[in-house]
């Protein structure tokens, strides 16, 4: 069985959805917005700032167990989607109501984020309101993003804020 640590679009992926999840904290790492879409949520001329994990702090998120039979595939699948030239996967323990446990995660890369470092929040609400791309605004992502938290009982200060200023 392969664990699986989600914390931004990946908790309400298609790939995951069928598996069996649990909130899971990850220390020493945080949301951030230190990457960018210029296809999914934005374009080369208005990229979408998008989630990346940064040192410090904690990030709850949610483990999915894959079973050996789909790891190849569904790795496979997250390489492709979290953009491995921006990230890079790594094991980490999370710890779960079941206690800890080793699960990949895909860290961003120091200083190899596409987007700003740390975007003060009145640019991320305007980079976000401008983001349109094949899957949606930027908006539409940030919704995506509390709405698979909530499902789960899991807050974020950045996102809710970020999620207040939007819906605004």
């Amino acid at each position: 069985m392969q664990q699986v640590f989600a914390y931004g679009s990946l908790m309400g992926d298609a790939a995951l959805a069928r598996y069996r999840t649990r909130p899971a904290r990850l220390p020493g790492y945080r949301r951030a917005f230190l990457h960018e879409s210029r296809r999914r949520w934005g374009q080369p001329e208005s990229p979408c700032p998008i989630l990346g994990l940064a040192p410090g702090g904690e990030c709850w998120g949610l483990v999915f167990d894959v079973p050996d039979s789909d790891r190849p595939r569904v790795m496979r699948a997250l390489e492709r989607r979290e953009a491995a030239h921006e990230r890079r996967r790594e094991t980490h323990t999370v710890e779960t109501p079941d206690g800890p446990i080793p699960a990949v995660v895909w860290v961003s890369r120091n200083g190899n984020g596409s987007g700003p470092t740390n975007p003060d929040m009145e640019s991320l609400e305007t980079r976000l309101r401008a983001a349109h791309g094949v899957v949606g605004t930027g908006s539409e992502y940030v919704r995506e993003l509390v709405h698979a938290m909530e499902l789960h009982g899991i807050r974020d200060s950045l996102v809710d804020t970020l999620w207040e200023r939007l819906r605004g």
